[in-house]
């Protein structure tokens, strides 16, 4: 069933998407004329301590026209997809399971604080921590989450199903100032180390190569320099890095992880789609969103949020700047559509391009 669905997904969405690529890219004129869309599997997969990742490649003509790259991450219970930036905007879907993201903005404020005391020393001399970071999300099936190119970002399953977060990367934005690739940058672990490749083509162990670049950005920094950068000791130093870290980019947390976040509860989340279906773009109350405050979260699994539907066909549900305001930013939009036949039900998940 999910092979078939993302097969059906990325038939149409290489169909929108490659039409408006077409016109980003008139240099590839004569290239980019597909007359025939076939469906497409991944062809790496990256085995990590919690979790596996599949990621298509980039090379494949569709993608290339499309300007797109996609990637599905597949998270244990208690697993934690490690922070990470992108040089490109980003989409994530989240076709299974629920738990919580992080994102950190340059130059945003850390507002969810706690202090907590603990003791320290036999004498039991009294000592405070102060937990502080920018602000956590919570997230479930369905929903769309947006990130902008450059911020980091981080998952964690608090359920007990897997959760499998499908990302479409829009390589082709403008954002991106390298070349027409998809980068992601991680800043904690040692993603390349534990790893399994198994591409079905030879060109994928340089595909992913590109895509998980080794180790994180701090092992190309000085160790005495990134202590005292940070104030730590060169031991705590030596843990950034993650050279001697084996687990991957998606590691286990046994006790689960505690994060300084508002209580959420299900009457609230009830709560936010009442509001949501009733009223068409964003409010007008004289507090203008910025990207620190923006809402980067939206359910596109609702059937009472249906643009189109039929009960015999399906439906279609699209997410853009007004129902999301950042989509605006990133110049994309989102729909997602359940299409009947027959007593099976196939779902597509289009991510498309915005232009203005």
């Amino acid at each position: 069933m999910g092979s078939s669905w993302l097969c059906f997904s990325l038939s149409f969405l290489l169909v929108l998407h490659g039409t408006f690529a077409q016109q980003r890219y008139q240099q590839q004129q004569g290239q980019c004329q597909l007359n025939r869309l076939n469906p497409q599997e991944p062809t790496v997969r990256i085995q990590a301590e919690a979790g596996v990742t599949e990621l298509w490649d980039k090379n494949n003509q569709q993608f290339q026209c499309a300007g797109v790259s996609l990637v599905r991450h597949v998270i244990q219970s208690r697993g934690m997809l490690l922070p990470s930036y992108l040089n490109t905007p980003l989409l994530a879907y989240v076709e299974q399971g629920r738990g919580f993201f992080g994102i950190m903005n340059s130059g945003c404020p850390e507002t969810f604080q706690s202090s907590q005391q603990f003791q320290q020393g036999e004498r039991g001399a009294g000592s405070r921590f102060q937990d502080r970071h920018q602000k956590i999300g919570q997230f479930k099936q369905g929903d769309i989450i947006a990130f902008p190119a450059g911020a980091a970002h981080w998952a964690y399953n608090e359920g007990n199903e897997e959760l499998v977060l499908v990302c479409f990367e829009d390589s082709g934005n403008s954002a991106n100032q390298l070349d027409q690739n998809s980068r992601r940058f991680f800043i904690a672990g040692n993603p390349q180390q534990g790893e399994q490749q198994q591409g079905q083509q030879g060109g994928s162990r340089s595909f992913q190569k590109e895509q998980f670049q080794s180790g994180n950005v701090f092992r190309g920094i000085d160790l005495e320099l990134l202590a005292e950068a940070f104030g730590v000791s060169k031991e705590t130093a030596r843990k950034l890095q993650g050279e001697e870290d084996q687990r991957g980019h998606i590691v286990n947390i046994d006790q689960g992880l505690r994060v300084v976040r508002p209580p959420f509860s299900q009457e609230q989340e009830e709560r936010e789609e009442r509001q949501e279906q009733g009223q068409y773009g964003p409010r007008a109350n004289g507090i203008e969103e910025t990207i620190c405050s923006a809402k980067l979260r939206q359910n596109i699994d609702n059937p009472a949020r249906a643009d189109v539907y039929n009960p015999h066909a399906g439906r279609f549900t699209t997410v853009n700047s007004l129902t999301l305001p950042i989509l605006s930013f990133l110049r994309l939009s989102a729909a997602r559509g359940v299409l009947y036949r027959v007593s099976h039900n196939y779902l597509l998940l289009l991510l498309l391009p915005l232009f203005v």
